[in-house]
């Protein structure tokens, strides 16, 4: 089976810093949290119309951020990018700006894919329902959807400060 994508994820992971860890998964923990326990404990099941509303918008960021990635790879400004060296570590040695920024736009694109295969395998199951199943891979899902949120935001940070040379 073709597991290779999990390099990109584990590369992701490796260049978190405690901060950013703590900005792109804390807040979607704690949305899942929320999400969960008023499904759970109060019966409220809207999770899956949030998840059926937000699925436009996670092909849509999925287009951007090809997009994005292509427009980066290609700007001249790279070069200076693959020259900036940074604390963070990746493979036993410093990484660059351009690195980081290569590995967030790849995980990205992974886990939006991810997303959108999801969402299809459901709908083609959904005439299986087990309710707490249910509403646990629906939190899932909402935490990965505010994960990628996240991470975009940074992660166009990152190419705003690239392309204008801040540091």
């Amino acid at each position: 089976m073709y597991m290779e994508f999990l390099f990109v994820i584990y590369d992701y992971f490796a260049i978190l810093k405690k901060r950013i860890l703590l900005f792109e998964w804390g807040i979607p923990s704690i949305t899942g949290v929320v999400c969960l326990i008023l499904s759970l404990g109060f019966g409220i099941d809207s999770q899956y119309g949030i998840i059926e509303k937000s699925f436009g918008y996670v092909g849509t960021l999925l287009g951007f951020t090809l997009a994005a990635l292509t427009l980066l790879l290609s700007s001249e400004k790279m070069k200076e990018a693959c020259e900036y060296q940074l604390e963070t570590l990746l493979h036993n040695r410093k990484a660059t700006l351009y690195e980081l920024v290569v590995v967030s736009y790849t995980y990205l694109i992974v886990v939006e894919g991810i997303l959108c295969v999801s969402f299809f395998i459901a709908q083609l199951f959904d005439f299986v329902y087990i309710r707490n199943i249910a509403i646990i891979m629906n939190t899932a899902y909402i935490v990965l959807l505010f994960n990628v949120l996240l991470v975009t935001i940074r992660t166009v940070a990152d190419m705003y400060f690239i392309l204008i040379k801040r540091k």
